[in-house]
């Protein structure tokens, strides 16, 4: 479970639009299988991380600013790839 109160704190995110697109991607875009690819994003870069790691680091259990930014780059593309569905679901359907 996310505990976003402390994600913000940790990462001193205070600006309340911040927030809302924080939470937006945590709670709506990321996918279920982060971990792994988390995992696979940061040994792409030589950064070694185990499961428990990344999701300790979004539960707000402990800080790692590189683990906190990939899950939050995976969130991202997620959010990127349904959006894209969704405009191509309306274009076929008009």
């Amino acid at each position: 479970m996310t505990n976003l109160n402390k994600l913000y704190a940790l990462y001193d995110i205070s600006i309340r639009k911040e927030q809302e697109a924080l939470k937006d991607l945590l709670t709506n875009h990321l996918p279920k299988e982060y971990t792994s690819k988390v995992i696979d994003k940061l040994s792409a870069n030589k950064v070694i991380v185990d499961s428990q790691t990344v999701r300790n680091t979004k539960a707000g259990i402990s800080k790692n600013i590189l683990v906190f930014n990939a899950i939050v780059e995976i969130a991202k593309e997620y959010k990127t790839m349904s959006n894209r569905l969704k405009k191509n679901l309306k274009n076929n359907t008009n």
